[in-house]
């Protein structure tokens, strides 16, 4: 999978860099600045890079729907995001991961 300069998530443009972590770390999200950061290191292997993406888009779209500011848990809440946001995101652009 060749690196991706961003993708859209519920509407907004997400930029998408890459940088290595001395830790380990394979990603992180931003909310604030809309922006998502992957390690070079997953560039090596196209699976664990479409993961790491899906990975933090998942925390962008919680952040964007509010679910990681609930201030408890609710299996319902998670299953009914993933079923209506991050799932289609998945559909639409599951092109990325074959590129």
């Amino acid at each position: 999978m060749k690196p991706v300069k961003s993708v859209t998530v519920l509407g907004h443009k997400i930029k998408v860099e890459y940088t290595t972590w001395d830790d380990g770390q394979w990603g992180s999200c931003d909310l604030d600045n809309r922006s998502i950061k992957l390690s070079r290191q997953c560039l090596k292997d196209d699976e664990q890079h479409w993961a790491t993406l899906v990975h933090e888009v998942t925390h962008m779209i919680f952040g964007m729907a509010g679910i990681a500011y609930m201030e408890s848990n609710s299996e319902e809440a998670y299953v009914r995001c993933i079923e209506s946001l991050l799932i289609p995101w998945i559909m639409e652009n599951y092109s990325l991961k074959n590129k």
